[in-house]
């Protein structure tokens, strides 16, 4: 029998509850996961693309191959969960713990939107292992749904749809040309939209052209944000950094730039998911200050199966004989494995606030200090390649990160 192809998708858009002990334990250790391995894809995205300005979704990434490794066995399962960095958490935690972390991604601020869901597609009469459909309705509220994927066209827009409506209409297309209308068995999304106002918005009055440097190329103007208050700012070695919040404090946006003579590369290859810890809990401190930000919007599409193996995550995709099979026998009793995964991705930041978007396919055959003398005011001029990631204050968890070369 020929090996079939099973497709899994992740869709992220970008636009309180009391926890146990034990939960809230498992929940600090999947964000750390997640933290960690986001560091680790966007590292090797930017290898990958050096002078490419890049917005991804590491949450979403992440939770769509923590719902597939539920499928996994063996050899596959060790390398996806070494990738995802779940290794030291079990999967009954790590299910429990996806589930508390996408119920308190749910504000009530009516300032801020923030919404994920899942969904699972499966060809209509295949034996699907009900054990794998169950724990992605349990811990991950997944719909679950039989399509035709015989007629790929009609099963492809209602997965298109879907997306689409997840998104605000931010991401569409996500599933065209991803099922093959002989070999796909499964369809498997994740989806994540936000959309906030800044706590303090920028006056758009004082919006102007300025010019940005890019990595490569000649300089550009281009409209810049400014605004002078007090901020949540860090001086560390090598770059500056601020924190801007959103309405409703759940949510910041994180904007790390390099010194002169420096880039984002040179400052993703001292951080990590550790570093990101002590840097952003304790690292910032209340200062006056100025700081400027290009308006901008950035969409892309992101092929990540290169990116996955470089990382570690090469058995799932195999289906040579002459290699290790992918082992997915969680999900089916014959063989399967990953051919594709994708993300599509938007963000939009302007003088009211952000909106973001992403969309990733993966295809299967404060403290404020007391200073007698305070500082002088600060400068943070973002006006040449710059980092910066959206992150639940609650969780810890980076949702969305961005590595802006060009604008």
């Amino acid at each position: 029998m020929k090996t079939k192809l099973c497709f899994l998708l992740a869709i992220v858009w970008t636009a309180g509850f009391k926890l146990s002990v034990a939960a809230e334990s498992d929940l600090s250790k999947l964000a750390a996961a997640n933290n960690t391995f986001a560091f680790k894809l966007l590292k090797q995205l930017s290898t990958q693309q050096p002078a490419a300005s890049i917005f991804v979704s590491p949450y979403s990434a992440a939770t769509a191959l923590q719902m597939a490794a539920n499928g996994a066995a063996g050899q596959t399962k060790t390398e996806m969960q070494q990738v995802l960095e779940t290794t030291a958490i079990s999967t009954t935690a790590l299910n429990e713990a996806s589930k508390a972390a996408a119920s308190l991604l749910n504000p009530k601020d009516t300032n801020v939107i923030l919404t994920t869901a899942n969904a699972l597609w499966y060809r209509q009469g295949a034996a699907v292992k009900p054990g794998f459909l169950e724990a992605n309705q349990k811990f991950f509220s997944s719909t679950v749904k039989a399509l035709d994927f015989g007629n790929a066209p009609a099963a492809e827009a209602e997965i298109n749809q879907w997306a689409s409506d997840q998104t605000h209409g931010r991401i569409t297309g996500i599933a065209n040309g991803m099922i093959d209308r002989v070999y796909t068995d499964l369809v498997l999304a994740n989806a994540i939209y936000f959309k906030g106002k800044w706590l303090d918005p920028f006056d758009a009055k004082l919006t102007k052209e300025r010019p940005f440097h890019p990595a490569a190329g000649a300089v550009k103007n281009l409209p810049m944000m400014e605004m002078s208050k007090k901020f949540t700012y860090r001086k560390g070695s090598g770059y500056q950094a601020v924190r801007l919040p959103y309405m409703g404090y759940d949510l910041a946006m994180y904007v790390f730039l390099p010194d002169l003579g420096s880039s984002p590369a040179k400052l993703l290859q001292i951080m990590n998911g550790n570093n990101w810890r002590r840097v952003t809990l304790p690292g910032f401190n209340e200062r006056d200050g100025l700081v400027v930000l290009p308006k901008f919007k950035l969409e892309n599409m992101l092929e990540l199966n290169e990116p996955l193996k470089a990382l570690g995550m090469k058995t799932a995709f195999n289906n040579q004989k002459s290699q290790p099979d992918a082992d997915f026998s969680g999900m089916f009793s014959d063989a399967h494995h990953i051919s594709e995964v994708r993300q599509k991705a938007f963000v939009e930041v302007s003088e009211a606030g952000t909106e973001a978007a992403a969309v990733t396919g993966v295809d299967m055959p404060l403290s404020a200090s007391f200073e007698e003398n305070p500082p002088k005011p600060f400068e943070m001029i973002v006006d040449r390649p710059f980092l910066f990631a959206i992150v639940d204050a609650r969780s810890e968890m980076i949702l969305f990160m961005g590595l802006v070369n060009n604008l």
